[in-house]
């Protein structure tokens, strides 16, 4: 009696766990194709792009932007972000001032390597040379609603000083796209119409001056991840330095933004689209496992099922003869 259990039993696992095998590899499979093909897209849409604004009219406004060049993370859309920026005042003035710009994207103020304090430090020139300038206030206020930031320092004016000049160190997110599974863009949309200039300025400063388009002159450099292979490049950079100390990097230097007219955009998009060739390879070693396991998977169940008839087969003989 007890061998013919353990024989019913033994002819159970031969059907049951082939087939329970097989579903497991099976969905296995279908998870690690999942894995491959079912892709989060991260998608920019955003209207506003970068302009400067200051509560005195400016006869000069340079900016310089260094993306990267501390830590630069893709995938979670984050990244140093380094701005250097000096301007020269029409006319002398004393007292508290206001430099800013609109920032896509989110960014807080960071400490700078080597640099203790958060924020703005600003310095003015005079005949003398060069002269410290207190700030007074700052802050980075964000519209999440429409994806900006509104910077802003205010700083006190030197009566005989006529040329500034400053830097910013931010935690910057909100600057890329991704396209597919192994392609992303870094956008960088740079204003070149009033309409861009988000109200948000003008609550906090009403009579602020705003500089866009051909008003400005901007210098960007974008360090790109060790292991991308660039797909396209809009507009083209001025110059590109190859991988080495500091990684591969893209640079514009005086890019040109002309001020737009309806219908065009409001905004010049500098747009670097790449593949990251670690999330390639993850994408084809999903692939390839997921064909291995569904194979098995398959080939199991219908193995068990080919032995549950069998047996069956087998057992209606038994019983007619």
């Amino acid at each position: 009696m007890f061998s013919r259990v353990a024989f019913l039993i033994l002819k159970l696992l031969v059907v049951l766990f082939p087939i329970g095998a097989g579903l497991f590899l099976t969905n296995l499979g279908v998870v690690k194709l999942n894995e491959a093909t079912i892709v989060l897209f991260r998608q920019l849409s955003n209207p506003y792009g970068f302009l400067v604004f200051s509560s005195i009219q400016l006869q000069r406004v340079e900016w310089t932007f260094i993306i990267g060049d501390q830590f630069l993370d893709i995938k979670n859309d984050t990244a140093s972000l380094l701005i250097c920026f000096d301007f020269d005042l029409i006319n002398a003035s004393s007292g508290e001032q206001v430099i800013g710009f609109q920032l896509p994207g989110f960014g807080e103020f960071s400490a700078e390597p080597g640099v203790a304090e958060l924020g703005f430090r600003i310095e003015g020139y005079n005949e003398q040379g060069k002269v410290s300038v207190e700030v007074t206030d700052e802050k980075a206020v964000l519209v999440e609603e429409v994806e900006i930031c509104i910077v802003y320092a205010k700083f006190v004016a030197l009566s005989n000083a006529f040329y500034y000049e400053g830097r910013v160190f931010f935690t910057w997110k909100g600057f890329t796209a991704r396209d597919g599974y192994s392609t992303y863009s870094i956008i960088f949309p740079v204003a070149k119409s009033k309409e861009t200039v988000h109200q948000a300025v003008y609550d906090y400063f009403p009579k602020a001056y705003a500089y866009y388009g051909d008003d400005l002159s901007l210098d960007i450099k974008i360090h790109l991840p060790e292991d991308c292979e660039l797909r396209r490049v809009y507009p083209l950079p001025s110059g590109e330095a190859m991988p080495g100390v500091g990684g591969r990097r893209l640079y514009w230097h005086q890019l040109e933004v002309e001020k737009a007219g309806a219908p065009h955009p409001n905004s010049e998009l500098i747009t670097v689209n790449f593949e990251l060739r670690s999330e390639s390879e993850l994408r084809n070693r999903l692939f390839f496992d997921s064909g291995l396991y569904m194979g098995l998977g398959v080939s199991l169940v219908f193995g068990g099922i080919h032995e549950a008839l069998r047996i069956a087969t087998e057992s209606k003989r038994k019983r007619t003869e």
